[in-house]
């Protein structure tokens, strides 16, 4: 199979038994990190067609199956099937430790393993990602210990190591102190850090290729703030310059990723940290009331009332968020704007452009 990305493998059917020939020996070849003997196994071929971190889960489709797994990089020197019939190859990874029920036995290659070998018994269940280059060629043996299995499904990814540094200012360019949080396009929390005296961050993290996450940033006496981010950025991750504005009257923020799924009113999975920074700021400033604004990509057949009824509701869904978490719903207006406000023209707008103009903005009415 090639692998140059996000590459999805299964569910397959159990593999059962060994085949005509048992290849992998922990004694023959002489490693603590090989099979004790085949049971029910299954090889794949990746032919990796981009460079950069490999790693990969492997998923049983029922928790009780134990999967084992080693990896071999192939040599062009040399024939791949006679160097392992005759033991001459050891695997670059491998996990052979017992399966583990709290995850559900899953097993493979992950940015937070901390062994690029696992052995038998009780032990880590996985194993770190493995540097690849184009061109490379590399095997992959699973075996499950145990029969009458239900097949497995395998997930590869490419995930990177990155540094995220910043400095968060006001709109007078002196330093802020926030809080600030990674996620990825579920709303899940990845990181957790917090800018110094002179608004500095750091924060050692790992995105996978193709992904979108988001860095949040939180502080009780200005705006909330969201930018999206993905490993593409490299070089800008380096170097993020973010203004935090102080609370205005009058003043109307956007907050960078509150948006929403096209023609609903539902805000997407990874708007929910800024929402909760939303909140946060409501809680902690009982004085503070706002207008939502809400905002469309553009409009079908829907007239003028009706495409304006439809934004309002997308404010309205934030201001229910918020009423929900006992912020008093008159301390919130709503506005809907239509297409009147759109931050990109439709017909050159890239798909991530579209999504930005379904969006809610924040006005300050009283502060």
């Amino acid at each position: 199979m090639v692998i140059n990305g996000n590459t999805k493998v299964g569910k397959t059917i159990p593999p059962n038994g060994s085949g005509l020939k048992n290849e992998i020996s922990e004694r023959k070849q002489k490693t603590r990190f090989a099979f004790e003997k085949e049971h029910n196994s299954a090889w794949y071929k990746l032919i990796i067609k981009t460079s950069g971190h490999l790693a990969f889960d492997i998923i049983p489709g029922k928790e009780d199956d134990d999967y084992d797994f080693m990896l071999f990089k192939a040599s062009a020197k040399t024939n791949f099937c006679d160097s392992l019939e005759k033991h001459k190859i050891k695997p670059m990874r491998a996990c052979i430790s017992r399966d583990k029920k709290d995850i559900e036995g899953k097993t493979g290659l992950n940015i937070k393993a901390k062994k690029e070998m696992v052995k038998q018994g009780v032990d880590d269940a996985f194993a770190t990602p493995i540097f690849v280059s184009k061109g490379e060629v590399y095997y992959l043996v699973l075996d499950n210990v145990y029969e009458k299995g239900d097949g497995h499904t395998l997930n590869f990814y490419f995930e990177e190591p990155v540094l995220i540094k910043g400095v968060i200012t006001d709109e007078n360019n002196k330093p802020i102190i926030a809080d600030i949080t990674l996620t990825n396009a579920k709303g899940d929390t990845l990181e957790v850090a917090k800018s110094d005296k002179y608004g500095s961050y750091k924060i050692s993290s790992s995105l996978r290729r193709t992904l979108k996450y988001s860095l949040n940033f939180y502080s009780d006496s200005t705006f909330i703030y969201t930018k999206n981010i993905s490993l593409k950025d490299s070089i800008e991750l380096k170097n993020i310059r973010t203004i935090l504005p102080y609370l205005k009257k009058g003043s109307k923020y956007s907050i960078g990723s509150i948006n929403f799924v096209g023609g609903s009113v539902q805000y997407l999975p990874q708007a929910i940290p800024s929402i909760e920074n939303l909140f946060k700021l409501m809680r902690k400033n009982k004085n503070l009331k706002i207008k939502i604004i809400g905002h469309s990509n553009g409009r079908t057949a829907s007239g003028e009332s009706e495409i304006i009824k439809f934004t309002n509701d997308r404010a309205l869904s934030i201001k229910n968020y918020l009423t929900s978490k006992a912020i008093d719903g008159r301390r919130i207006e709503t506005l809907g704007r239509g297409d009147h406000e759109m931050l990109f023209q439709i017909s050159n707008a890239s798909e991530a452009q579209q999504e930005q103009n379904r969006r809610v903005e924040v006005m300050v009415l009283e502060y």
